[in-house]
């Protein structure tokens, strides 16, 4: 009987796990779209208020990791916080969709990740610098507020692929939409 029940909290642990995790899109170095991206950070209406009035809403998340989420892989020069041209095509689509109508008051972390080479001091100050070049590209070509968008620096923190630190998947850029 011990047994199941241990099994049984296992595979609820398991589970809430993977739905956790749901709302992450991993895009990679591939083209996402402006639509996309509002679709997928977009509130939905979850009730409606006292007037009968849709209210949006995203679930209640004292965590970064259990917002919505949009993981990219931003091609900086070695050791660099410049963007390059793949990058600010890549960026673009997210700006159009920062200042739509769907998303122009939502507030966003972009949140700098770096791989597992060099040291943890130096990785977090080259993952901040990414994040603020990410933030000033959409501030500067897209009109996005500056204070709808908080940059932070996870460094080597928090690896995309644990198993192989020194992966390119895990120089990374991950846009988080904030309550």
């Amino acid at each position: 009987m011990k047994t199941q029940h241990l099994l049984f909290c296992l595979f609820g642990i398991i589970a809430l796990t993977n739905v956790a995790g749901a709302d992450e899109k991993n895009v990679g170095k591939g083209k996402i779209t402006a639509e996309e991206v509002k679709a997928f950070f977009k509130p939905k209406v979850v009730e409606l208020d006292a007037n009968g009035k849709p209210i949006k809403s995203r679930k209640i998340a004292p965590i970064t990791e259990d917002l919505p989420a949009i993981s990219m892989e931003i091609v900086f020069d070695y050791k660099s916080a410049k963007l390059t041209d793949a990058a600010k095509e890549q960026l673009t689509p997210v700006g159009q969709a920062l200042i739509s109508e769907d998303l122009k008051d939502q507030s966003f972390i972009v949140e700098g990740h770096t791989d597992a080479v060099g040291s943890q001091p130096y990785n977090k100050t080259l993952s901040e610098q990414r994040a603020a070049s990410v933030k000033d590209f959409l501030v500067n070509n897209f009109s996005v507020q500056p204070d709808h968008i908080q940059i932070v620096g996870k460094g080597k923190e928090g690896l995309l692929d644990p198993k192989h630190p020194d992966s390119e998947v895990n120089r990374r850029v991950r846009f988080i939409a904030k309550q």
